[in-house]
This record gives structure tokens, sequence and C-alpha cells, in this order.
């Protein structure tokens, strides 16, 4: 069976920017969502925390990735994070990414992810990130807004 990708036929790749501020914040080339499980299978590098952190993210938004005491273990042993915490660290990093290009602002952005919401039971949507079920609540709602839902 051959593969073929999906290509929009307008003008503009809705997921161009998205896949751009990934790329930039977990320090690889992402195209599309297959480069994102190939990354974590091949495991990040702590670097990706640093890298969270300078976008807006708190060390206790953080946390849910990798507990402080591991993380400095692995910085001082070199070492990458798990496939588990890998993929924690995509899932955040794709939910600023999508929520940065929906709101065209990184400030406005950040307040909404750190809102409490009606919608996730008064949780905040970094709250939710922390489940891939609540993630893609998240992911949801981020697309219901950008198409102009507000609900």
């Amino acid at each position: 069976m051959i593969a073929v990708a999906f290509k929009p036929t307008g003008s503009v790749n809705p997921k161009r920017a998205e896949f751009a501020l990934l790329a930039e914040l977990l320090d690889a080339s992402i195209h599309s969502g297959l480069d994102l499980a190939e990354l974590a299978s091949e495991r990040v590098a702590v670097d990706v925390i640093d890298r969270l952190s300078a976008h807006g993210l708190k060390a206790d938004e953080l946390n849910f990735i990798i507990p402080r005491r591991t993380l400095t273990h692995r910085r001082q042993n070199q070492e990458r994070l798990s496939t588990e915490e890998s993929d924690k660290a995509i899932r955040l990093a794709k939910l600023v990414a999508q929520s940065d290009t929906v709101f065209d602002n990184q400030d406005k952005s950040m307040q909404w992810l750190r809102s409490r919401q009606r919608r996730f039971g008064g949780k905040t949507a970094l709250d939710m990130a922390s489940t891939e079920h609540g993630a893609r609540l998240v992911e949801e709602a981020l697309v219901q807004l950008d198409e102009g839902y507000f609900g």
C-alpha cells in the first residue's frame, strides 16, 4: 500500500506555524505528527525543559513531566528524558504551540492556558495537559476557539 501525505489545497498550511514553534521548542525537525511520535521513541534531551521554561512555563507547570530531583540527576549524568517523560514534554509543547498559533500572541496564549475553564471542570488547560485524555480535550477546545466557537 502506498502512503500519501496530506497536503492542504489552500494557499497556507494551517499547521506550518504550529510545527515551526514545535521544532523550536523541541529542537528537532517537525513536519508531521509522525515526527513527534518518532521523537518520543528516540527520547528528547533534558534541554526541552529549559526551552519550555524560556517560553514562559513555570517550574511547577513542568513538574508533571519529570520531578526536579530526577531532572537534576539526568542533567548531571547527561541523560535524555525517558520515553514516557519525552511523550509528556512533547504533549505539553504541542499544546503550547497550538495555543500560541490560535491566539497569535504568546501572552494571551499563556493566559488562556493558565485560566480556569468551566469546560475543564474548573481546571486550567495546563492542569489538563498532565494526562493524554485531558490534553485531547484542550486540543479540541483550541480547535473550537480557532474556528470561532466560544461557548
